[in-house]
């Protein structure tokens, strides 16, 4: 009866043109196969490694396969793994059927947000036939499917789910008067940005007794390269986080600039941060429809606000898009409503680690009147004007924001 067994065998791979196998020895299996059913390939095996083998119905397909000197159990893994279908031991004998679909795993994740990742991991899921679903109140992601694809889903999940860099922005909002700014010197209207500052040279003739004879002073402007001003010294070699500071203490002390606002701010690598430092500002709006006007009041921000989305690149430099607005009410007493003057600026910048840029040309004019008079003197009919003086003054002023990124972990 085996003899007759083996001689059909035989026809069999002769038949459909497959090379034959054999067992290299009794731990050790040779197979070759050319798009040849599952179903025989199984079978085969299943009469190679004398074990019993039941197989579902639905088992279909072709394979093409070509194994040398392997056990029995790894080759019958590697036939399930191929075509997506599972394998399980009872006893001494062997069940083939489709995988378990319907393994549920979940996730907790510590430094990525649930709802993110699932966002990103969508297409590779779909890819997988996975299914995902989130707990934001646990932030855990349960994904269901295949063993085979929650297992490259985990295997992902461990290279993403780490912490993340932070980046801190330092900012400086000082306003200066536009005739003190030369001598920080910026002047956005030049050609070439920036300007570095005026500097003095000292150059000194002495004689041979060494008593100066010749002294002599020049001022030297130097300019630099377009762009965003990013600093590292001065001409003189100190630092400029220093050297602007130093100069800026000089203008505040002599009333030509004062500082706005010193806000800092965290923010994880790739996701916004805002700044507002001022107030709601009520603001009536007059709506007419179907004849009948309507006034409502709309409540706008109005201060110093700061926007900016940091990303630390591969070599640790700062790319940051930074938006910067400078609003001030004025109420206008004819209307009895506020009026919003906005100095805004956006800008793309890359800094290293601790550089500090600088963002200028925020130019904005105030105008004040300003009345004098002599108690009582001055309200005295036809006289009464000598005892009084308007003074009408209009000063302009230029916004300039520094600012610093610092990275951590």
């Amino acid at each position: 009866m085996r003899y007759k067994i083996f001689i059909c065998l035989l026809v069999l791979f002769l038949s459909i043109g497959i090379s034959s196998m054999a067992m290299a020895s009794p731990q050790s299996i040779n197979l070759n196969f050319m798009d040849e059913d599952v179903r025989v390939v199984l079978h085969t095996l299943a009469t190679i490694g004398n074990v019993d083998m039941i197989i579902d119905d639905s088992i279909k397909g072709n394979i093409t396969m070509k194994i040398n000197n392997i056990t029995f159990e790894n080759a019958l893994a590697l036939i399930t793994s191929a075509k997506g279908i599972s394998y399980r031991k009872i006893g001494d004998s062997y069940i083939i059927e489709p995988a378990d679909m319907g393994i549920t795993e979940v996730y907790k994740l510590r430094y990525i947000r649930a709802v993110d990742i699932k966002k990103s991991l969508e297409p590779i899921m779909g890819s997988l036939k996975l299914k995902a679903e989130i707990d934001e109140v646990s932030n855990s992601l349960l994904v269901s499917g295949s063993p085979t694809g929650c297992a490259r889903i985990k295997t992902l999940l461990t290279d993403l789910d780490i912490p993340q860099q932070q980046v801190t922005l330092e900012a400086k909002v000082v306003a200066i008067n536009k005739a003190k700014t030369k001598d920080l010197g910026i002047d956005w209207s030049w050609d070439v940005t920036p300007q570095y500052p005026e500097v003095e040279t000292t150059d000194e003739v002495r004689d041979s007794n060494g008593k100066v004879t010749t002294p002599a002073k020049t001022t030297i402007t130097r300019t630099a390269h377009k762009g965003t001003i990013r600093f590292g010294s001065s001409p003189a070699g100190v630092p400029y986080e220093f050297y602007y500071q130093a100069k800026i203490n000089a203008l505040i002390s002599n009333g030509n600039a004062k500082i706005l606002a010193s806000p800092k701010v965290t923010t994880i690598n790739g996701k916004e941060a805002r700044i507002l430092i001022g107030d709601h500002i009520p603001v009536l709006t007059e709506k007419t429809e179907n004849g009948k006007t309507t006034t409502t009041v709309e409540y706008v921000d109005a201060g110093i606000k700061l926007t900016y989305t940091p990303t630390i690149t591969a070599e640790g430099t700062v790319t940051a898009k930074v938006r910067t607005e400078v609003s001030t009410p004025t109420l206008v007493s004819d209307i009895k409503n506020y009026r919003i003057t906005t100095r805004e600026a956006e800008t793309t910048v890359c800094m290293n680690d601790g550089e500090t840029m600088v963002i200028g040309g925020l130019i904005g004019s105030e105008e004040s009147k300003t009345n004098n008079n002599v108690p009582f003197l001055s309200e005295l009919p036809l006289i009464g004007t000598l005892f009084k003086s308007v003074h009408n003054s209009k000063s302009e002023t230029e916004v300039i924001i520094f600012l610093t990124a610092h990275t951590s972990k």
